[in-house]
């Protein structure tokens, strides 16, 4: 019986990251995770005083003396105020912001960059 079960946000972006680790080894460490949540309010203070920023996006890719903003969502999921904000930030400096909302949008992204 086949699931009409949605992927999570974790999971596309668990996905896609592991894809690009196995396609590219040798742009190993070019795209990282943004830890963007705190556990607790104790450690979402401290990580805040070491520079946190709300709203950042979930991955970057690092390619060529450029970085490609990379936002998660699932199908029907939409930014909070504050990554519509950072995007805005982000933007206004030049730099691309993507969300990517299954494998193979991130795929398509990925064979863009890269060609």
């Amino acid at each position: 019986m086949k699931s009409d079960k949605k992927p999570s946000e974790d999971k596309i972006h668990s996905d896609c990251y592991v894809w690009f680790h196995n396609t590219y080894p040798n742009l190993r460490g070019l795209l990282c995770y943004n830890l963007n949540n705190s556990k607790n309010r104790i450690d979402g203070a401290r990580n805040k005083a070491k520079g946190l920023v709300a709203g950042r996006s979930d991955m970057v890719l690092y390619y060529q003396s450029k970085a490609y903003m990379i936002e998660f969502k699932t199908q029907d999921g939409t930014q909070s105020i504050g990554q519509r904000e950072w995007e805005l930030l982000i933007c206004n400096q030049g730099f691309e912001y993507h969300i990517i909302r299954s494998l193979t949008e991130f795929q398509t992204l990925i064979f863009a960059i890269l060609k």
